[in-house]
């Protein structure tokens, strides 16, 4: 959802006022937008598609060709006859579907059937887990074992023209090509664990793809095998090849704990084979060593935060990916007549359409929490889903209805609604409805207000509130479909206070000078600019700057704060800047209608004594004239003392004594100095050692107080940066 505040192409209308008496209202609407595909793919569909640019359109009707006792599909394929070959897990059963009966042809008593494939004579293959085997079953229903491999895991079989099979093993990772006779070859081992999907071209380059390094390999009979490409996540899950040679690889990141161990691991897809006269699919799960599979939970989340890609891989090896997402896992992959790609997902039953170039198509949504096999062939399209179980059948028709629900829509507080408006395309015999729903709660709950309808380009009729949420229904006689191009909608936050969250005091004297391109520079937060001079700089700290601009430097009298200051409603502030003795009740205006979040002022003309700041916010940029809120905040006391210490009693004898005591009514004595005859200040310390009262007695010896010296002058400072001197002859 994009959120334009104080913009539209169009102009809106007046606003809805609040139907709760005294409720004031910021001076600024706001308004929700959908228009992209990433504003619409963060709320629900149930029966539309979201295209690339964003439009909401029906999606594909589905037939569901069987509910199955078993939570989990791995793959699925035509049998050839005009039925579906199902293989499942959980209840381990291997099922042929044909004119909405199933039937069970084999209970295996394996955890799950990962992989199967028809040949054009009727017999059937599957492989199981986790006993890694590949049996047959022939037209006659007599059923052994075909193969059996030294692997713990069979990941996929794609039979090959002359009837020899491709075994794709999982420890040890491997490929092995099966002939009728049962004789086997190994054509391709690896130091992968797994060998998870498997995909043969119509010349016979076998493409496969691996687990737990994500690479995409290629054989072939001229250059033999070859790392085509190295994915940057954990494994391949599904392979597919278009005309031109190109490789699509779904990858998806690594489960919690790996994925050979079994944690969280999701089924992953099917494969349509494109040999003539057989069809063959793909599938894997990485299964515990023994025991029922476990369900599919989420997947970690990598650092990048995706959990899923889809790359397109050239012939030369350059890869590009095409779709990515940080929700979606790819678990199966199917190329269609079109050269499209069909993407089926995990965990939210989100199936995609994709073209080479990628562009995404969100084509509907299912009623399991994974696709987790897809195969296309022959111009049928099937689906194989998990929790529940289910196979499906895609229509190239449009369903006859369908809606869409925005994601929860949050105004930061309570909002008077204005108007919604949407832009759609209706042909005859088709329409869209728009509907509204309010609440306070984040979630939605009995205490929401009911869907209500909304006519286009007129006030939301659902209550003021703070969270606001819409669907639209699509409806077609089925001769084609309408479209939801946009939608916006304006609403009003209740106004509210802006807040002071903090005021800094730096000390006494610390400036900052203005950034400007002149030849006499001012300084921040001050109203009549003084100028900077030369002697000021040159007493400038070398500490950060806490306001982030200017170079920092010391003026007497001068003091500066900084303060931080927000507003709910993300209203523009101007600030107000009072002071008062501690303990008065009048605020004396020092500074208003400041745009900056500094002040500087020059003390020297107040009294001596301890202060207090206030600083007020008032959001009236943003507000009409009487509506406007204001906060405010105090600072901790501060001292202000431009008196300097006073020196009495001061002596000074011959053999380099120096008596005094330094006084200051305002702030504690800082530091003293001695300097003899002009020369140089050295510093002096109290008779107590430490320079922290307002009185300090001193006591002090020059060891190498220099005879027949004149005299000496003394130098007191304070905490203020106030300083006092006096001058004493040497005595006899």
């Amino acid at each position: 959802m994009t959120v334009r505040p104080r913009s539209r192409r169009r102009v809106l209308a007046a606003l809805l006022l609040a139907s709760a008496a005294g409720l004031a209202f910021a001076g600024s609407r706001d308004f929700w937008r959908f228009e992209t595909s990433g504003d619409f793919l963060a709320g629900e569909s149930d029966g539309v598609s979201i295209g690339p640019e964003g439009q909401v359109r029906l999606a594909p009707a589905l037939r569901s060709l069987h509910e199955s006792e078993q939570p989990f599909v791995w793959s699925v394929a035509p049998d050839g006859s005009g039925g579906v070959i199902a293989g499942g897990g959980a209840e381990d059963a291997l099922i042929r579907i044909r004119q909405g009966a199933a039937e069970v042809l084999a209970d295996t008593g394996e955890a799950g059937i990962h992989a199967v494939a028809a040949s054009a004579d009727g017999a059937v293959y599957f492989a199981t887990a986790p006993g890694g085997s590949v049996q047959r079953i022939l037209p006659g229903g007599e059923r052994g074992v075909f193969h059996q491999p030294e692997a713990r895991y069979i990941w996929a079989i794609v039979p090959e023209p002359g009837g020899s099979l491709l075994v794709a093993t999982g420890m040890p990772g491997s490929v092995i090509r099966v002939q009728p006779s049962g004789s086997t070859e190994t054509i391709f081992t690896t130091s992968e664990e797994n060998v998870t999907a498997l995909h043969r071209a119509p010349d016979g380059t076998i493409y496969l793809g691996t687990e737990p390094s994500g690479i995409v390999f290629r054989i072939d009979g001229a250059s033999g095998s070859m790392a085509l490409y190295d994915s940057p996540l954990a494994e391949i899950r599904a392979l597919a090849l278009n005309a031109a040679g190109e490789v699509f690889a779904a990858a998806v990141a690594a489960s919690p704990g790996g994925a050979a161990a079994g944690a969280g691991a999701v089924p992953a897809a099917p494969e349509a084979s494109v040999s003539p006269g057989v069809v063959a699919t793909t599938s894997f799960r990485v299964l515990a060593a023994a025991g029922p599979a476990p369900a599919p939970g989420p997947a970690a989340t990598p650092a990048n935060g995706l959990v899923g890609a889809l790359y397109r891989i050239a012939p030369s090896g350059a890869a590009q990916t095409i779709w990515e997402s940080s929700r979606d896992r790819p678990l199966s992959l199917a190329m269609l007549r079109d050269e499209r790609l069909l993407l089926g997902t995990g965990d939210r039953g989100r199936v995609y359409r994709i073209t080479r170039d990628g562009e995404v198509t969100l084509l509907f949504r299912v009623d399991s929490e994974q696709v987790t096999a897809a195969v296309a062939e022959g111009g049928v399209t099937l689906l194989g889903a998990s929790n529940p179980g289910r196979v499906l059948e895609l229509s190239a028709s449009p369903r006859t209805e369908g809606a869409y629900r925005s994601r929860v829509l949050d105004a930061g507080g309570a909002a008077s609604f204005g108007r919604i408006s949407w832009e759609a395309r209706t042909p005859p015999g088709s329409a869209v409805r728009v509907e509204t729903r309010t609440g306070n709660s984040a979630e939605p709950d009995d205490t929401w207000s009911d869907w209500v309808s909304a006519a286009a380009d007129a006030a939301i009729a659902s209550p003021a509130a703070r969270f606001l949420q819409w669907r639209a229904t699509l409806r077609s006689d089925g001769s084609s479909s309408p479209e939801l191009a946009s939608l916006e909608a304006a609403y009003l936050p209740v106004n509210l206070a802006p807040r002071v969250t903090r005021i800094t005091l730096h000390p006494p004297g610390l400036a900052f000078e203005e950034l400007l391109n002149s030849s006499a520079p001012r300084l921040q937060g001050m109203e009549r600019r003084p100028e900077v001079t030369d002697a000021a700089r040159r007493g400038q700290s070398g500490s950060a700057l806490p306001v982030g601009s200017g170079r920092q430097l010391y003026l007497h009298g001068v003091r500066t704060a900084t303060f931080r200051a927000d507003d709910p409603n993300g209203d523009r502030l101007r600030y107000r800047i009072s002071v008062r003795r501690e303990g008065d009740v009048p605020w004396q205006p020092l500074r208003s209608g400041l745009s900056e979040t500094i002040v500087a002022w020059d003390t020297s003309t107040m009294p001596d004594g301890r202060y207090e700041l206030r600083v007020e916010a008032e959001d009236s940029p943003d507000n009409p004239p009487g509506e406007t809120l204001t906060g405010s905040r105090t600072s901790r006391p501060f001292t202000v003392d431009n008196t300097p210490p006073v020196i009495s009693d001061l002596t000074v004898t011959a053999d380099g004594g120096i008596r005094f005591r330094a006084s200051d009514a305002g702030s504690p004595i800082r530091r003293a100095s001695v300097s003899v005859d002009g020369g140089p200040a050295r510093v002096v310390r109290p008779v107590d050692g430490i320079a922290d009262s307002p009185t300090e007695d001193y006591d002090a010896r020059l060891d190498d107080f220099p005879a027949g010296a004149g005299s000496v002058v003394v130098k007191v400072e304070d905490d203020m940066g106030n300083s006092g001197a006096a001058e004493a002859r040497v005595g006899n």
